[in-house]
């Protein structure tokens, strides 16, 4: 019997090329997946830029949040329509809120003005119904006239309208869009700002009342 070794021995595998294989596979899909992110943002954008101004939404209307962003980005009321916002926290990790206002309210800091909330609130005086409330963390009616069917959340003071939501809650909001025409803005400002900074916000378009 030869001693010599045979040609179809199982090869020695180098245990550090395996360890850098691997790390180079993680940061190419790590790598995708924000790419991935990015264009999805991009797309969403650019569409809501071409369509969404002249997409009327009736009826509901379901609000996205991620981090960092909303879905979608670009919202079109008529007023005196009867609408809902069905907003849901997509977030696994991170509590979100959403307000609706124009202006920034600014807040003195050692690194400059911090924009806390918006200078003017959409929901001044507007009868709204909040229902379907899951996860919810707190809740700031301000100047709003508020029902709830169900379960109501925790209700706090001080500040604009604005839900906030534990990861993965949601809620829907029914109102009659007020007399407020023009262009507002919705954003959350969790973190001092940060979320909106990092792209947590949105525009909404309200046409005047048909004649």
């Amino acid at each position: 019997m030869s001693d010599m070794p045979s040609s179809r021995s199982t090869p020695h595998r180098n245990p550090e090329w395996s360890k850098s294989l691997f790390t180079v596979v993680s940061i190419v899909v790590g790598l995708a997946a924000v790419v991935a992110l990015f264009w999805q943002r991009q797309i969403g954008d650019a569409w809501s830029s071409a369509f969404g101004a002249h997409n009327v939404k009736t009826g509901t209307t379901y609000v996205f949040q991620y981090d960092y962003g909303f879905h979608p980005r670009h919202i079109t009321w008529r007023v005196g329509d009867r609408v809902t916002i069905s907003l849901h926290n997509q977030s696994p990790t991170h509590y979100h809120e959403m307000m609706i206002g124009r202006s920034f309210d600014d807040t003195p800091s050692a690194f400059g003005p911090i924009h806390t909330q918006f200078e003017q609130d959409f929901w001044d005086g507007v009868h709204v119904t909040m229902s379907h409330a899951y996860k919810v963390d707190n809740f700031v009616p301000n100047k709003a006239i508020v029902d709830y069917a169900g379960p109501k959340p925790l209700v706090t003071e001080g500040g604009n309208f604005s839900p906030t939501l534990q990861p993965g809650g949601s809620l829907d909001l029914t109102f009659t869009v007020p007399n407020k025409p023009g262009n507002w803005e919705y954003g959350c400002f969790v973190q001092q700002f940060m979320h909106y900074v990092a792209g947590m916000h949105g525009t909404i378009t309200i046409l005047p009342a048909k004649t």
